[in-house]
């Protein structure tokens, strides 16, 4: 269900002026298992990564985590995150919408360079959310104009630094 999700997401962010994006589901990636971090890295995946401004990561919930796939998918690029803005949607068959996927996955986000906003969407319940062909039900309890204008803001904000201003040394 995190599918529809995602294409619910990338059909609102394909609305912004301005706004260059892609869905990128990786699952379909083709990134070995049998290593891991940049060892296994995706060339074409590394430089959507170098391009962008910043990730909307939609993210189901398993067993009050994330999946394992997204975490080693994520660990194939670190300099390629560096200061830019994230984005996490949770998705959950539960009324907690992901909030425990969010919560878990912060933390990594931040340790990969990403600078994560202070809004998220969450799709509790996501089972009776959508209708089988993936059109949202019912959109009172979801702010994603909210959280697109909060990411959008950072993005540029971060993009603006990247450019403009040096970080240096400590004392």
């Amino acid at each position: 269900m995190s599918e529809h999700a995602a294409k619910l997401m990338w059909a609102r962010i394909s609305q912004r002026p301005n706004v260059e994006t892609e869905l990128i589901d990786v699952a379909t990636l083709s990134i070995p298992v049998d290593d891991a971090g940049e060892a296994v890295k995706d060339s074409a995946f590394a430089e959507k990564m170098n391009r962008a401004d910043a990730l909307v990561i939609v993210a189901p919930e398993y067993n009050h985590g994330y999946p394992g796939l997204l975490k080693h998918v994520l660990d194939t690029n670190l300099k390629e995150y560096i200061h830019k803005a994230a984005g996490i949607v949770g998705v959950s068959a539960s009324v907690f919408g992901g909030a425990r996927v969010i919560e878990n996955l912060i933390p990594v986000l931040r340790e990969l360079g990403l600078v994560t906003i202070f809004w998220d969407v969450n799709f509790t319940t996501v089972r009776s959310r959508f209708d089988e062909d993936g059109n949202l039900l019912d959109d009172s309890f979801l702010d994603i104009d909210k959280f697109l204008d909060e990411l959008l803001w950072m993005a540029e904000t971060l993009r603006y630094g990247r450019t403009n201003v040096t970080i240096r040394g400590g004392s």
